[in-house]
Parts: C-alpha cells; sequence; structure tokens
C-alpha cells in the first residue's frame, strides 16, 4: 500500500515539476491570486509603452510566462487588467498587445472570450485531474488551438462552444482543460499574383475525448455538435466520472460497458438512421436528405421538451468562418464556392451523435479494454473521420474521387510536406 501511495504521489507531483509552463497551484490560492495581480498590473505598464526597447519586449513575454505558469488564476488576473485598461481609455494598440498575451496564457486564441484555460502536456493535465478530482477534457484537433488556421472544427468551438458562457462556466468549474494536435492542418493556398494569396484549412476534423486521472478515456465526441448538445454530453460525463472515482477499476470496466450499451441502444431506439453494429461509416451517406430532415425533427422535439436552451443554438457554418474582419474578407469568396456543401450545424450534430458516436460506443461494448488514449484516437481518426493518420494525405486522395490530387503527384513522393491538393491542376485536365 506504501509503494502504491509513492507511486501515485509521483504521478501527481512529477509532471507538475518537470513542466517549465506549469508551476505547482497547489497552495495558498490568496497568495497565488496577489502574486497573479501584481503580475498582470506589470504587464500593463509593459505593454502601455509606446517605444518598448528589446529588454522591456523580452520582459513582456517573460511576465507572459510567469502569468501562463500560474495557471487559471494568471488569466483571470490579466483579463481583469485588460477590462481596467479598457475601462480607463487606453490605446487601442496596448489592448491589442495585451490581448496577444492573454491567448498566450490561456493557450487558445480568443482566449478574453472564453477565460478557458488549457493545459498543453497531458501529464500536467492528468496530475491536476487527480489532484481536482476532475475529469480531463482532452481536444484533438489538426493544428494549434492557439493558432488562427487552426482546423475548421476548433476553429467552430473558440467562436460557438467556448465562448458560450454557460459552457465556459460550466468547463471552467468542473473540468481540466487540454489539447494536443494530432498532425499539422492541411493549408491551401491561392496565389492571385502581385502578392495577394487566400489562405485557408482544406480538412480537419477534431474531437473532444473524456480522460481520467489515470489516463483512461471514458468517452469521446466527435466532430461539432450544438452548444445544447455539447452541454448536454459534458454533463453526462460529470456523473460517469464522480462513479468511476467511486468504484474499483475492474466493476467501473463493466459499468462502463453498460453505459456505453445502453447509450447506443437508445441512439438507435430514437431513430433509425442511427448506425447499425454491422455497419461500417464509410458506408453511410452524410448528404442523404433524411439526416437533414431527422436533425430538424429532433431540433423540433428538444425545443419542445427543453425551454432552458443555450443561446445561438445553431449558428451556421458561414458566421464560424468568420473569426474576425480580415479573415472573413480573405475566406468569404472561398466560402460562397462552398457554401452549399457546407451542412448546418444541426445536421452535423445529428449526423455526429447517431452515425458516429454509437459506432464508439459499439467499441467499448465489445472491448472492455477500450480507452487507450492514442490508440483510441487514431482509430477515431481512422474509422470514424476516415482520416488515417498514418496516411500523409489524410485520406483526401482515394482514387475513386474525381476532384483530389494529381495521380502523378502522388507517384512521384511520399513525402507528407508536398501540397496537399492541386485542385486546379485536377480540374484543367
Amino acid at each position: 500500500m506504501s509503494m502504491r501511495i509513492c507511486l501515485l504521489s509521483l504521478t501527481i507531483i512529477l509532471p507538475l515539476w518537470l513542466e517549465e509552463s506549469t508551476v505547482l497551484v497547489l497552495g495558498n490560492v490568496g497568495s497565488h491570486a496577489k502574486q497573479a495581480d501584481n503580475l498582470a498590473a506589470k504587464l500593463s505598464q509593459l505593454t502601455a509603452k509606446q517605444s518598448p526597447t528589446e529588454e522591456q519586449q523580452k520582459e513582456v513575454a517573460q511576465v507572459t510566462g510567469q502569468l501562463r505558469a500560474l495557471g487559471p488564476a494568471g488569466l483571470a488576473a490579466t483579463i481583469e487588467a485588460w477590462k481596467t485598461e479598457s475601462q480607463r481609455g487606453a490605446d487601442p494598440s496596448q489592448l491589442r498587445l495585451m490581448d496577444q498575451q492573454i491567448d498566450l496564457i490561456a493557450g487558445q486564441k480568443q482566449a478574453r472570450a472564453c477565460n478557458l484555460y488549457w493545459y498543453k502536456s497531458l501529464s500536467v493535465a492528468k496530475a491536476k485531474s487527480i489532484v481536482f478530482k476532475r475529469p480531463i477534457l482532452s481536444l484533438r484537433l489538426l493544428g494549434h488551438l492557439d493558432e488562427d488556421l487552426s482546423c475548421a472544427n476548433s476553429r467552430f468551438f473558440r467562436r460557438f462552444l467556448y465562448t458560450n458562457p454557460q459552457i465556459a462556466d460550466f468547463l471552467g468549474q468542473h473540468f481540466i482543460l487540454h489539447w494536443q494536435p494530432v498532425c499539422d492542418v492541411p493549408i491551401a493556398t491561392v496565389d492571385f499574383g502581385n502578392g495577394r494569396k487566400l489562405q485557408q484549412p482544406i480538412i480537419g476534423n477534431s474531437v473532444h475525448l473524456a480522460v481520467t486521472g489515470e489516463g483512461r478515456v471514458i468517452d469521446a465526441l466527435p466532430g461539432l455538435v450544438t452548444p445544447t448538445e455539447f452541454m448536454n454530453w459534458a454533463q453526462s460525463l460529470l456523473d460517469l466520472h464522480t462513479t468511476c472515482l467511486s468504484l474499483p477499476a475492474t466493476d467501473f470496466q463493466q459499468h462502463l460497458q453498460r453505459w456505453h450499451q445502453n447509450r447506443a441502444q437508445r441512439r438507435r431506439e430514437q431513430s433509425e438512421l442511427t448506425i447499425r453494429v454491422d455497419q461500417k461509416v464509410s458506408d453511410l451517406n452524410p448528404i442523404d436528405p433524411r439526416w437533414k430532415m431527422a436533425a430538424e425533427q429532433s431540433k423540433l422535439t428538444v425545443k419542445r421538451s427543453d425551454p432552458t436552451l443555450l443561446g445561438k443554438d445553431i449558428p451556421t457554418a458561414a458566421a464560424a468562418m468568420r473569426t474576425a474582419p480580415l479573415k472573413m474578407a480573405a475566406e468569404l469568396p472561398l466560402f460562397r464556392m462552398v457554401d452549399s456543401l457546407v451542412p448546418r450545424a444541426a445536421e452535423d450534430s445529428f449526423f455526429n451523435l447517431y452515425g458516429l458516436q454509437p459506432k464508439l460506443d459499439d467499441w467499448y461494448t465489445r472491448d472492455l479494454t477500450t480507452g487507450d488514449y492514442d490508440k483510441l484516437t487514431n482509430q477515431i481518426y481512422e474509422e470514424l473521420f476516415l482520416m488515417p493518420l498514418n496516411d500523409p494525405w489524410l485520406g483526401l486522395s482515394p482514387k475513386d474521387r474525381s476532384i483530389a490530387l494529381d495521380h502523378r503527384a502522388q507517384a512521384s513522393s511520399k513525402d507528407p510536406k508536398l501540397p496537399i491538393v492541386e485542385v486546379l491542376k485536377a480540374s484543367a485536365q
């Protein structure tokens, strides 16, 4: 027993000491808050300088790193400092610079609108999960959450899920947040000449994993869903994680198996479109009009039964792409070309919940060992998203598709650094 306690202690303490960007936040909460306030005030002073020296710029980076190391307390203090500067009429350039530091402290773009702190080290997130007895919400995505051009799903999450006040408060209070890229996001570039270029991610899917402090994935939510469905899922995880903490490991495995089995059964009873046990995702037709009809019916049913729906529940893909005015100007022409092919959030949500997630439930039902973090992530991308991570083209170049890679480009090299698509070249032939 003493050996087990020692090992558990090392599991908690060692990652916290080794992670450069994270310090121990287990001591006096008041002292950490005071330290964060002092550092945030110092950051305000440094960013207010009109022509900062190189040394002052380095100091800004240093203070930002110290605030990130304080975790959520550092983020909260810096956001409050930004609000103070804004109310007193600070120069816009100072506010923009502070916004950039807030994104670095939080670990995501558009952080001030969300007030969520994200860990980038899974080992640190697991240690925090054990200490605070909270589940980990781990986002796996193409690209990086703290960059503008991450995959489309993650930009949707930043725009409509994480900025939702109810969702943000719930996640901040009950979860340890973590993200980790599965690979770089493919970027398509259209060169208009004279220095004018249009850059846009062309493919990408994200998945939220619910992870215990021991690193076991107990559930996953593939793709994007509406804010209401996301909130329902997050709330269900709290009960599941609480049960996980209260049961011996072997008993919880059986409970987890029944939990997934029951959810898949409910989904199959609710809609005849739900993927069958003997079906593959590749057998489904996501543009079948019945998905749209089922999504509309489901939306009406939910509205009748739940008067407390979250606001902005069915944003369009057009709105999701417009995360900033300058980006909108660049993306809108491309969006207009593909608008008819982009599903509404409610339709995509229904397909992901009834076409993809029940297949994941089947994995848990058949195999009690399901839940390895990396193995399950790879399986989700390969079998649910049909984007094998070991494929340098991420499934974009099957030979039976008319718009894909030029076949000669495929044969010329297996280097994944080659351009992902040659749409103009392919369409011209």
